[in-house]
């Protein structure tokens, strides 16, 4: 599990990797807790975070630890099934092009 300062954005990319290891594309959002929202702005910043935004619709769920999906129902969650066996290529990081 990650534990640097940079942890929950591993964990967000982690989530991003596995949703697309299993369905062959990429996610059309993320679910995630606010407190994980307010700690990826802070660890991106302002412009980077907007990015990140316009890729992916991040959903609210106080209850959702990083769960990647899309519109027909598919999810990749973080929490329960932890980091995939594979990255992708390009790796989440290298598709939404920000860096921490």
């Amino acid at each position: 599990m990650p534990n640097g300062h940079d942890r929950n954005w591993v964990r967000f990319c982690a989530a991003v990797d596995g949703f697309r290891n299993r369905f062959g594309r990429w996610p059309s959002g993320v679910s995630l807790a606010s407190r994980y929202v307010a700690d990826l702005r802070g660890i991106l910043g302002d412009e980077s975070f907007r990015v990140i935004e316009e890729k992916l619709v991040l959903r609210v769920d106080e209850r959702a630890h990083f769960v990647a999906e899309d519109e027909a129902g598919r999810k990749y969650d973080y929490s329960r099934e932890g980091f995939s066996q594979d990255r992708p290529r390009p790796s989440a990081e290298e598709w939404l092009g920000v860096r921490p």
